[in-house]
């Protein structure tokens, strides 16, 4: 079912655009459908909002924005219905503001309205934003994903309570068994958010669990409007399922992987015929050998590059760099540091073979790197800071290790670490639609056959 979404309010105001998609992403990031202008629209977030289309059915729901979303000036929490006319407020005095309008099939797409210029604003012009904030905004979207988990995990145990409770006013005697069982199931789900509040992995994010409290008039409304105790169990089933994943990222050790090998991971600068490109990379031996993307350090006509700088993290030292070889077959590219000294190198490189659907993994990396390096001339006062991101696996085959967290523009060559502080994998993309939340990598065993020799010793058993 198209859909059209007008801008009603903020820098794009005006403009109209229509959607097949069955999930259309609102936010400033480039990568959304719904672009929002990424200078002035300040209070609207990278990614903040999804609006999703299921048959004749279109819902909308905050994806972890920093300034919340409202609809028709009500505060959305969780997930609603959109219908015609609908205005959705995203953030605050300095976002924007959407109206949804539904457009019958085969009617033809409206021509955008034309914009009147805007009058000037009173005051000094709005700053812009320096690297540090951009940075925190990017850190922020990165840690949506487990955000969510706790938040729906911790939503859907109350859902089930208040579900309980109902279920129990309204069945007979005979059915007391089944509920003190279902009971028994939300106790230790219970216990479990419990001991994911005092882990370290989920430390800071599970303030959110306490926004379910806002949800209660929602949820009534939901369980007056049927539901039986075999959809209750299949919810349980499910949310036993979500406390796995979340439990296994809550128990990896991220801050020693990053005291391990953060200091490894160079950000890149390739200079070509056809302009400047930035990417990732990691050190894997101590004279300065380091692994990167293919396409991060030639283009489509498999041009050289004419110059290549490396920047390893924490430093401000531009290091020159030469292409010692490209693979043919994988994504895979390796690089060597051209000046004296000696230079940080990942943990190490472990087989791929053993990571299975589900496992914790962190990718660090330099997502939206040409940002936040200034690429428009303040780049020699740059301080490389690589991002770490959480992960899961969703899909570990011998061409593909697949996993579901975030990258955008840059993260190309990133590293992707397991439980024990070991690569792998490579990053090197993921499918447009997916807005960076599936992320491709080449799995570690393809990159060990592929080692310089003098890189060998950085593989692990």
């Amino acid at each position: 079912m198209p859909i059209e979404l007008r801008i009603i309010s903020g820098a794009r105001s005006g403009a109209r655009e229509t959607f097949t998609k069955s999930i259309i992403a609102i936010g400033r990031h480039p990568m959304n459908d719904l672009r929002l202008d990424a200078e002035n629209d300040l209070d609207v977030s990278g990614r903040h909002a999804e609006i999703r289309v299921v048959g004749g059915t279109v819902t909308i729901r905050d994806v972890g924005s920093s300034n919340g979303t409202k609809v028709n000036g009500q505060p959305l929490v969780g997930e609603r219905a959109l219908f015609e006319g609908d205005v959705i407020a995203l953030g605050g005095a300095a976002g924007a503001s959407v109206e949804f309008h539904q457009v019958a099939e085969g009617a033809p797409a409206p021509t955008p309205e034309p914009v009147a210029a805007a009058a000037p604003a009173p005051g000094p012009a709005r700053p812009r934003r320096d690297t540090t904030a951009r940075i925190a905004e990017a850190v922020e979207v990165q840690t949506g994903k487990l955000r969510r988990i706790l938040y729906v995990f911790g939503a859907a145990v109350v859902l089930v309570g208040l579900g309980l409770v109902w279920m129990s006013r309204r069945n007979a005697d005979a059915d007391r068994a089944t509920i003190e069982q279902l009971l028994k199931e939300l106790q230790d789900q219970n216990a479990a958010i419990a001991a994911l509040r005092g882990s370290a992995g989920a430390r800071g994010l599970t303030d959110e669990v306490g926004r379910i409290s806002r949800e209660r008039d929602s949820l009534l409304t939901i369980l007056k409007a049927g539901g039986d105790r075999g959809a209750v169990s299949q919810r349980i089933a499910e949310l036993n399922a979500l406390q796995t994943a979340a439990g296994a990222v809550s128990k990896v050790d991220y801050e020693r992987i990053v005291v391990q090998s953060r200091r490894a991971v160079a950000f890149i600068v390739v200079e070509r015929a056809d302009g400047i490109e930035g990417g990732s990379g990691f050190g894997v031996t101590r004279d300065g050998i380091i692994v990167t993307n293919r396409h991060v350090v030639q283009n489509a006509d498999a041009v050289p590059p004419t110059r290549i700088a490396v920047q390893f993290h924490g430093t401000k030292r531009w290091l020159p760099a030469r292409l010692l070889s490209v693979s043919n077959a994988d994504d895979l590219a390796f690089l060597k540091v051209d000046a004296p000294g000696t230079f940080p190198t990942v943990l190490g490189i472990s087989a791929s073979g053993g990571v299975r659907a589900g496992a914790p993994i962190a990718i660090i990396g330099y997502p939206l790197g040409n940002e936040i390096a200034g690429m428009g001339g303040s780049i020699d006062t740059l301080t490389a800071s690589a991002t770490v991101t959480a992960g899961i696996v969703s899909k570990s085959v011998p061409d593909i290790l697949q996993v579901d967290a975030y990258v955008a523009h840059g993260s190309s060559g990133s590293p992707v670490f397991d439980q024990r502080g070991l690569v792998v994998g490579v990053v090197y993309g993921g499918p447009t639609e997916a807005a960076g939340r599936i992320v491709y990598s080449v799995p570690s065993d393809r990159l060990i056959a592929q080692l310089p020799g003098e890189a060998a010793g950085a593989v692990r058993p």
